[in-house]
């Protein structure tokens, strides 16, 4: 606490009381009038009241003074806290009653520089070490009051955050994807910039390396998904087909070639409900039917395959395999006696024209001289071992060389056959 008399002091420095002379003159008429002028103690009575009424003025000036600055103070601490601290940097101030000295201001910055740095000082520390007498003030007692302001303000701390700065995660986009069916080949381009996951049906997860295109085959049937890894390392699908299994294709084939119709048939047959195609070595030779009959006119080993498509579109295969033993030569015997009792071995032609309606030309041929000895067009003629150019019979167990030209044969079909014949 300040001494007493020095708060006399700075109160009533530079005040003056003001000096009324008729009041001095009126008095001093009343004491003169008064037998030999005042006596000493009337004058110590006057002076002591004198006194009283000063101090009494000044204790209830500084009183006023004190609650104005207390005032003052609590509005500060208030705007203050609003403003966090904004004049913490003030070089210079201004007042209406009078004008702050640069060591006032100076002491002012140390002081808001002391609370910026987390030291905060209270508000006694301050007025001990920055007290009105170390200052150069000038001025009406009003600046006394706006100086203690300055150098004892309430501050508080302000927590400052850093703010983050989330960068938005880019958005993965996927195609769309149809159903598959097993063994297909799956092909899935990745446009983005990051990788994508595939899991399979067994939970097994497969890299789709960014801006790069995957290629594989799918050989396992079920649910596939198309997705991401979230920041917890969890699996996040966008996307995910089916892969299925199309029906078993069953295919039945002969195991012996038909004549029936004079041509080498083999003969072939699904039993599911789907849409078929046949092959032979291969070669496509039907569609959309369940049975399939091949010609085959050579010898060797023919590979039959079945292509079928189910409901959902999946498509399943099934082939055999089949051997021919010898050539296909229109079924023609080798010897033929026109004097036997079975009318089937009389005469000689070539069984299969006998069976199949297509139109053909035969001739038979001496091969002594290659003089043509007979010749035909018809299934309903055949050689009866007559030499067409002599009119008689030919000479027996000699071999005679056949031909025959087919103007439509099969597809796949040569179109001229050659053998021999012995004439019994």
């Amino acid at each position: 606490m300040k001494n007493i008399e020095d708060l006399f002091k700075s109160a009533l420095k530079g005040q003056e009381l003001p000096y009324d002379e008729m009041a001095w003159n009126k008095m001093s008429k009343k004491l003169d009038s008064r037998s030999g002028g005042m006596s000493g103690n009337l004058k110590w009575i006057i002076g002591a009241a004198g006194i009283s009424v000063v101090t009494i003025v000044s204790v209830y000036y500084l009183n006023n003074s004190e609650n104005t600055v207390t005032q003052d103070k609590n509005k500060y601490a208030e705007v203050t806290s609003k403003d966090e601290v904004n004049n913490k940097n003030t070089t210079s101030i201004e007042e209406k009653d009078g004008v702050i000295s640069n060591e006032t201001v100076q002491n002012t910055k140390e002081v808001a520089s002391t609370h910026s740095s987390n030291s905060v000082e209270t508000s006694e520390t301050v007025e001990t070490s920055n007290s009105q007498e170390d200052l150069n003030i000038t001025g009406p007692i009003g600046i006394s009051e706006q100086i203690t302001e300055l150098i004892d303000p309430v501050f508080r701390e302000v927590q400052t955050t850093e703010e983050t700065i989330t960068e938005t995660p880019e958005v993965v986009r996927f195609n769309m994807v149809k159903d598959y069916c097993l063994n297909d080949l799956f092909r899935y381009k990745n446009s983005n910039n990051q990788s994508i996951w595939m899991k399979t049906p067994q939970g097994r997860y497969i890299e789709i390396s960014q801006a790069k295109e995957y290629k594989s085959t799918l050989n396992e049937k079920g649910m596939y998904e198309l997705g991401v890894f979230s920041s917890n390392e969890q699996f996040e699908s966008s996307v995910n087909f089916q892969v299925r299994e199309s029906q078993s294709v069953q295919l039945i084939m002969e195991d012996f070639l038909n004549y029936e119709n004079g041509l080498p048939q083999l003969n072939a047959e699904a039993y599911n409900d789907a849409e078929y195609k046949w092959y032979l070595n291969n070669t496509l030779m039907s569609t959309n039917t369940s049975k399939a009959t091949f010609n085959l006119f050579k010898k060797g080993t023919y590979q039959i395959k079945l292509n079928s498509k189910d409901n959902t579109g999946c498509e399943a295969n099934s082939s055999s395999d089949f051997t021919v033993d010898k050539d296909y030569n229109l079924l023609a015997v080798n010897a033929f006696t026109p004097s036997s009792w079975d009318s089937r071995n009389t005469h000689f032609i070539p069984f299969a024209l006998t069976q199949r309606n297509t139109p053909f030309k035969m001739i038979v041929i001496d091969p002594a001289d290659g003089g043509v000895v007979f010749e035909t067009s018809s299934a309903e003629l055949p050689w009866d071992g007559i030499d067409r150019n002599s009119g008689k019979m030919v000479e027996p167990n000699k071999s005679y060389l056949w031909k025959v030209i087919l103007e439509q044969p099969e597809p796949n079909e040569k179109p001229e056959y050659i053998g021999t014949v012995v004439r019994l």
